[in-house]
C-alpha cells in the first residue's frame, strides 16, 4: 500500500460516531482506574496503534490510529464489555487494515479508469483550488486560538506530530485527552463549513 498510491486525502474509513468526553471518560476508566495512569496507558496504546499502521505503510497512521480509539470507545458507550481491552483494541486495528487495504484498491482502480482523459489534471486542479480557497474561508471563520489550535495540532508527522501535541497541550493548559476532543469538535466544524462552501462553489 504504497503512499504514492493514494488518490485523495480523505480517509480510507468512513467516521459515522463522533467522540464525547463522557465515551472518553469511560475507555480511560477501563484502561485503569487511577486516571493518570490510565491517561499514560492510553497515550502508550496509541502511539503502538501508530506504529502498527505506519509499519503497515498506511498513509495517514495517526488518524487511523484516533480511529480505532473511536470505534472500542463507542463499543464501551454502547454498554459492550470488553474483558481483554489491548487485544480487542488491535482485533479492531487489523479489521481498519483490511478496509483501508480495499478502500485503496478501489482508489487505484478508479484511477486507472481515469487516466485516458486528457482533463483529468485540468479537473483535479481546478477543485483542489476551490478546496484551499474554501478551507482558507472555514479557518478564517474559527477563532485566533481555535485556528492555531487545529492547524498546529494536524502539523508535523509521526513522532514530531506527537511530541507538538504534547506541548500545544502545555501552552493551552489541556490534558491530552482533552486536546484531542477539541481538535476532533474543531476538526468536524472545518468539514461541516468546507461541505457547504464546495456546493456553494460549484
Amino acid at each position: 500500500m504504497p503512499r504514492s498510491g493514494v488518490v485523495t486525502v480523505v480517509s480510507a474509513v468512513p467516521k459515522q460516531w463522533a467522540l464525547t468526553r463522557e465515551g472518553f471518560d469511560k475507555f480511560l476508566a477501563s484502561l485503569d482506574a487511577d486516571r493518570e495512569k490510565a491517561g499514560r496507558i492510553y497515550e502508550t496504546l496509541h502511539a503502538k496503534l501508530i506504529s502498527y499502521f505506519d509499519w503497515r505503510n498506511c498513509p495517514f497512521p495517526e488518524e487511523y490510529a484516533d480511529e480505532v480509539i473511536n470505534r472500542v470507545v463507542k463499543k464501551l458507550d454502547d454498554g459492550n464489555e470488553i474483558r481483554d481491552l489491548s487485544t480487542y483494541v488491535f482485533g479492531i486495528a487489523r479489521m481498519m487494515l483490511h478496509e483501508i487495504e480495499r478502500s485503496i484498491e478501489k482508489q487505484r482502480a478508479a484511477l486507472s479508469k481515469l487516466q485516458d482523459h486528457q482533463n483529468l489534471f485540468e479537473t483535479e486542479s481546478e477543485e483542489a483550488a476551490r478546496r484551499i480557497e474554501c478551507l482558507t474561508e472555514c479557518l478564517a471563520g474559527l477563532s485566533e486560538k481555535n485556528r492555531e489550535l487545529i492547524v498546529q495540532y494536524y502539523d508535523g508527522d509521526g513522532p514530531v506530530k506527537i511530541k507538538r501535541r504534547k506541548q500545544l497541550a502545555l501552552r493551552f493548559g489541556l490534558q491530552l485527552n482533552a486536546l484531542r476532543i477539541r481538535a476532533c469538535r474543531l476538526r468536524e466544524k472545518l468539514e461541516e463549513c468546507m461541505g457547504r462552501c464546495l456546493v456553494k462553489n460549484v
